[in-house]
């Protein structure tokens, strides 16, 4: 069975990209908060000129504190905004010519933990966390199991902690610890090469579909599928399909 006869995908979150597929499209990370945070910065820096409010000592905000602090909760309500409509759009761009999707089952609690205090990398850690929380994961793969769902679709997630996707080859299977800093993949047993994140979405696909040494085929376990009984497929929807849901009115029973 060829990934082309079913219209699977696999799929590799990151922070650099946002979205690397087996086919070798990527999707940028578009950074809506990284872009407003110089405006945020500025905002905030009036306003720790402001009078501030301290309810223990009875001591009321300034007028203008508010008025900064109305200006920051703007700012960052656009930036949430601008990233709920993005994850909708790309889980509908996926959704819409997939009907099996792969990706890797992700722990975002795990990996947006605070350094601890007084460790070196903490700094580190925490733009790390903050790149993490913007380019919005959990809700892209919310999004897109959704609408693979909804569309009759299969949604498989691979255990990574199995599979390593970031150290097989998915041409041979052969495995090899790699750093960070390296982002092309170059097989020295069968010398394949190939971008770091597209060749984990590769090998997560080969697992999904079975033709991986290292694993079985995800879509036979059914355990790993979202999906175990098969629908008629349904439209994926979009913002205004959701309203016309919310403005049903409830039908009285007959």
């Amino acid at each position: 069975m060829r990934e082309t006869d079913i219209g699977a995908v696999g799929l590799d979150f990151g922070c650099l990209t946002a979205v690397a597929m087996s086919d070798g499209t990527k999707i940028e990370n578009p950074r809506f908060l990284a872009k407003t945070q110089r405006k945020i910065k500025k905002v905030s820096r009036q306003k720790r000129r402001r009078r501030a409010p301290n309810y223990k000592k009875r001591i009321k905000a300034s007028t203008r504190w508010k008025k900064a602090q109305k200006q920051v909760s703007r700012l960052q309500s656009k930036a949430a905004n601008q990233r709920s409509y993005w994850s909708h759009k790309v889980a509908a761009q996926i959704s819409s010519s997939n009907s099996m999707v792969a990706t890797e089952k992700l722990n975002l609690k795990n990996m947006t933990k605070k350094a601890k205090k007084g460790s070196k990398g903490q700094r580190q850690k925490t733009g790390l966390n903050r790149s993490i929380l913007d380019v919005a994961m959990g809700m892209l793969r919310n999004a897109i199991k959704y609408k693979v769902e909804e569309a009759g679709g299969v949604f498989i997630e691979v255990p990574t902690l199995y599979v390593k996707p970031s150290q097989t080859c998915p041409n041979c299977g052969h495995q090899k610890p790699k750093n960070l800093e390296e982002r092309v993949h170059q097989c020295h047993k069968c010398n394949y090469t190939g971008d770091r994140d597209v060749v984990a979405a590769q090998v997560m696909l080969n697992w999904a579909l079975g033709s991986t040494p290292h694993g079985t085929c995800g879509v036979k376990r059914g355990s790993q599928a979202s999906t175990d009984n098969p629908k008629e497929p349904k439209n994926c929807g979009g913002w205004k399909q959701a309203w016309e849901m919310k403005r049903q009115k409830p039908r009285p029973n007959s």
